[in-house]
C-alpha cells in the first residue's frame, strides 16, 4: 500500500465519527484549496505539530491546538452547543504552492 493510501485508510472512520468536521473539511477545501487543507493535516495531525490543524466534535479532537485559546474556544462552544463541530486551519499564505514554496 502506497504512503497516502495508508494514511487515508488509518482515518477513513473520521467521516462516520465526525461528520460536522467532515463537513467542514469539504468546506474549506472549497475555500482554500483541498492541497493547503491536505498540507495542513499532514503537519498537524500526521505530524503533530502544533497549530496547523485541529478539529474537536463531541468527545473526539484531532490535530494539536497551537494554544490554550483553541481549546478555550472549543470547551466555550461546546458548551453552548453540544452538537458543535471546530475546524481550525492555519491560514494559507498568500503564493503557497504545492511544495510549500511561493
Amino acid at each position: 500500500m502506497e504512503r497516502g493510501a495508508e494514511s487515508k485508510s488509518r482515518w477513513a472512520w473520521l467521516p462516520a465519527f465526525m461528520p460536522r468536521v467532515s463537513a467542514l473539511m469539504a468546506a474549506r477545501r472549497a475555500e482554500v484549496g483541498a492541497d493547503w487543507v491536505a498540507h495542513c493535516w499532514s503537519r498537524g495531525v500526521v505530524a503533530g505539530e502544533p497549530g496547523w490543524l485541529y478539529a474537536a466534535e463531541g468527545a473526539l479532537t484531532v490535530g494539536v491546538p497551537a494554544d490554550v485559546e483553541m481549546i478555550s474556544t472549543w470547551l466555550t462552544l461546546r458548551a453552548s452547543r453540544p452538537d458543535a463541530a471546530l475546524l481550525i486551519v492555519r491560514p494559507r499564505p498568500e503564493g503557497w504552492t504545492v511544495g510549500g514554496a511561493a
